[in-house]
């Protein structure tokens, strides 16, 4: 295992069993007591819907003399089965402490403006207290809410924080702007020395990517049968123009601050791609076609380590599996077999992944 990610995790276990508590904000903030929060179930006055599809935690909306919450409450028992996810909450509630002081702050106020603020967090009680926020979640894209993603996302990495998870139910939308709410996989990181939270052994991890793999290429199959090729690679070059524009200031700023030549070299090489990408309506779609099956198995990598699959996990195995049937030449002449899936030919490829479909069938999660 990666080093740096062993530490994190062993600290976080260690936190996690002993008794030393983490408070976010202020008591006065919290409408009702402590325990009456942590006691409240679908029943209370209080409660105007729940929430109880997330993996580690259940959301209550509430309203209490006419101000609306979101109260997030942690599970027994996280539904994601590895350390990541039975640390999940704690690394919340770390990370919201971290964010809080971000905001707080007038110098760094500004650009933490689409990350939701913490009323009051207890992790030892398991809760943490929100304002609610008016909208659903994101469910289209378009060039001005790529530009609040990405530009959120390097005010973070600015700070030391990356987040991993930026998966749609992560993403709210009111309509005229987008607020991250979720931090339970934001892990700290120097953005000068290390290229994510894993450090220097895993490049293909950037913010850019994480919306990618998490979200967009989800968002495109989901609507393939809607979205003609024609619109879909329309979208991938709004958010390839945009997230160049964010990352060339990024790379303006590793530079400024003396970034390793290791971290400006990784950077500028992604740059150089995208460019010439842009500018190459063929090198565009080749592109296009390499980035979505690397989300799709980093995607599926991530569901089947926490045994924590749904229907879009089987329907991107079978994307898999048919790209590996009628593209594979492409995808491996593009860089687009990373990991372990490097060492392995087409017919290994599509039987691993036949594979990974029959576990996806027994981890689905309702």
């Amino acid at each position: 295992m990666n080093a740096l990610v062993e530490q994190r995790q062993q600290s976080q276990l260690r936190f996690q069993q002993g008794k030393d508590n983490i408070i976010v904000g202020d008591i006065d903030a919290c409408p009702l007591t402590v325990d009456e929060l942590v006691a409240l179930d679908a029943s209370s006055p209080h409660v105007v819907e729940v929430f109880d599809g997330g993996l580690t935690a259940t959301v209550f909306h509430l309203c209490i003399k006419g101000r609306h919450y979101n109260l997030k409450r942690k599970r027994p028992q996280a539904l994601v089965h590895n350390v990541d996810g039975e640390t999940s909450f704690l690394n919340e509630v770390q990370r919201r402490r971290d964010i809080q002081r971000l905001k707080d702050s007038p110098q760094t106020a500004l650009a933490f403006k689409h990350i939701v603020a913490t009323l009051y967090a207890d992790y030892r009680r398991g809760f943490i207290l929100s304002p609610w926020i008016d909208g659903k979640p994101i469910c289209s894209f378009s060039r001005e809410i790529f530009r609040q993603i990405f530009a959120s996302q390097f005010a973070l990495e600015q700070a030391g924080l990356m987040e991993w998870d930026m998966s749609p139910g992560n993403i709210i939308y009111d309509g005229r702007q987008i607020h991250l709410f979720d931090f339970g996989y934001m892990y700290p990181y120097d953005p000068l020395e290390h290229y994510n939270s894993d450090g220097l052994e895993a490049p293909a991890f950037h913010a850019v990517e994480r919306l990618e793999t998490r979200n967009v290429f989800g968002y495109l199959l989901r609507y393939q049968d809607v979205m003609t090729q024609n619109d879909q690679l329309a979208l991938y070059r709004e958010l390839k123009e945009v997230a160049l524009d964010i990352y060339t200031e990024k790379l303006i700023w590793l530079k400024q601050n003396y970034a390793k030549p290791a971290i400006i070299q990784w950077q500028t090489a992604i740059i150089e791609r995208w460019e010439y990408a842009l500018d190459n309506e063929r090198s565009l779609k080749n592109l296009f076609i390499a980035e979505s099956f690397r989300s799709h198995c980093l995607d599926i990598a991530d569901d089947i380590s926490g045994k924590s699959c749904t229907a879009m996990t089987l329907r991107r195995i079978d994307k898999v599996i048919t790209m590996l049937a009628t593209v594979y030449l492409q995808l491996e002449n593009n860089g687009a077999l990373l990991f372990d899936n490097a060492k392995l030919g087409q017919v290994e490829l599509i039987k691993k992944y036949q594979e990974y479909r029959s576990l996806a069938a027994n981890y689905q999660q309702k």
